[in-house]
């Protein structure tokens, strides 16, 4: 049937179907003597009739498939209440010879087909709708399963999962089984400010909500995503809602480290248009003050003092430069070697450095040596120079490096890396910076804590260690 409904041109035929019934009424009226009430009641229906047969021909066109099922409802229709009609009439006698009996046949034949038409119109547009429905639905659930590197999910009006697809199995670890039926909160971090009937009513009533935020999988890891959540509806009808999320963690990390840089060269222009302009002036002034003294030996000592001073913060200042760069090739350290170095490179008075066993790890043995000297340095600058300076591991994390000096207050922990800050007057206030910026340059984390003395201590997380000595 489906392929005879698509070959026959049921728009033309329709349309001279109704072009006939028209023609018909119409010559019988021009033709009939007088218009008498009995005339034009059987004229109208085939006027009526005949117009509906025509705009369905127009119609017709629109149907997707099928187009045939009307034709031939049409004919049935024609036939079926045509002949039992004037089968009827015939047989009760209630029309005599001075009645058209083609005007009559007509009359109740278009009422039929276009009653048949109608209704074969009518069921065929909602078959193609629902043929229509069943083939996006068909598409959308090929396409759910088929997108991959995204979390696709379509939730009931509800906000449950209805469905989970590969991609978002593979993303977050959640397996379909595990999150269909449930809501959207396993995605959501335990700190995150986000809650998942906030985001589903704003979607409702802004149709989508785009967002970008921190989400979880099933390790407990977070990744960073991007993504939409759609509200779908027919009408007034809430059919559900549509979450598309991408893994954009790597363009996240990206823009952190554009934003570190850009905290670098504000740094530099601070370093240069401040700290180091401040001693050029003193050195200048006091060698011009010399000039015009014979005994000139306090302001060379002065101006020496500057310029060493300069000096130092135009190393620091490259060195931060340099450190912060990105670490591109990893090698083989031996941290007990590289502690060992650096604590040998720094003055350490009369401190002592205790540390146990450390493993190998994967580094830039350079920049590593240059953390610890910093930290080193920075121990015995606040500590003292009986300081006691201890190394060890954070399980299989990372390491850490701990004093028993006065200690670091909880509200400075983040603002003791930041380029500048110094409790010292001779300090510079880069130190610790390289040392985030090293830190940071391997993909490490390192966060400012107390030790188990009630000092400083320094924790460097997210370092790969070596088992294999």
């Amino acid at each position: 049937m489906g392929r005879f409904a698509d070959a026959v041109p049921a728009g033309p035929l329709l349309v001279l179907c109704g072009i006939g019934a028209i023609g018909i009424a119409g010559q019988r009226a021009y033709v009939a003597e007088t218009l008498d009430p009995m005339l034009v009641l059987a004229l109208t229906p085939v006027f009526l009739s005949g117009g509906f047969l025509l705009a369905l021909g127009v119609r017709v066109r629109g149907l997707a498939a099928d187009s045939g099922r009307v034709l031939l409802w049409t004919a049935v229709g024609a036939l079926a209440v045509g002949l039992s009609a004037d089968v009827v009439l015939l047989r009760t006698r209630v029309f005599d010879a001075s009645l058209d009996p083609l005007l009559i046949l007509a009359t109740v034949a278009s009422v039929g087909a276009a009653g048949g038409a109608i209704a074969a119109f009518v069921d065929t547009r909602r078959r193609n709708t629902v043929r229509n429905l069943e083939a996006r639905a068909d598409r959308a659930e090929r396409t759910l399963d088929a997108a991959r590197g995204f979390v696709v999910a379509r939730l009931d009006p509800e906000g449950y999962i209805d469905e989970w697809s590969d991609g978002a199995a593979d993303l977050t670890g959640f397996a379909p089984e595990d999150v269909v039926g449930a809501r959207l909160d396993a995605l959501y971090p335990e700190h995150s400010d986000r809650e998942p009937k906030q985001d589903l009513q704003r979607a409702l009533r802004t149709d989508a909500v785009e967002f970008e935020d921190e989400f979880r999988r099933a390790n407990g890891e977070t990744f960073h995503g991007r993504g939409t959540l759609t509200a779908v509806q027919d009408g007034d009808t809430l059919l559900g809602y549509v979450l598309v999320l991408a893994d954009r963690s790597d363009e996240h990390e990206k823009r952190e480290q554009l934003e570190r840089r850009n905290q670098q060269l504000e740094a530099f222009a601070s370093v240069v248009s401040h700290d180091l302009r401040n001693p050029l002036n003193v050195a200048i002034g006091n060698v011009g003050m010399a000039r015009g003294k014979d005994d000139n030996e306090q302001q060379l000592e002065t101006a020496e003092e500057s310029l060493e001073r300069m000096e130092k913060l135009i190393e620091e200042v490259l060195t931060l430069a340099r450190q912060g760069k990105d670490v591109d090739e990893f090698e083989r350290v031996d941290l007990e070697e590289t502690v060992s170095l650096a604590w040998s490179s720094v003055d350490e008075m009369w401190a002592e450095l205790d540390y146990g066993e450390l493993p190998d790890i994967t580094a830039d043995g350079e920049r590593v040596r240059r953390l610890f000297e910093n930290l080193f340095r920075n121990a015995i600058e606040h500590g003292g120079e009986d300081a006691h300076v201890r190394v060890g591991m954070i399980d299989d994390r990372g390491f850490f490096i701990e004093d028993d000096g006065p200690g670091i207050p909880k509200h400075k922990r983040d603002e003791i890396f930041e380029a500048g800050f110094t409790t010292g007057d001779d300090g510079t206030g880069l130190g610790l910076a390289i040392v985030q910026s090293i830190a940071e340059a391997h993909g490490w984390d390192i966060e400012a804590a107390e030790s188990s003395a009630g000092g400083a201590r320094f924790e460097i997380t997210g370092v790969q260690t070596l088992a294999d000595r």
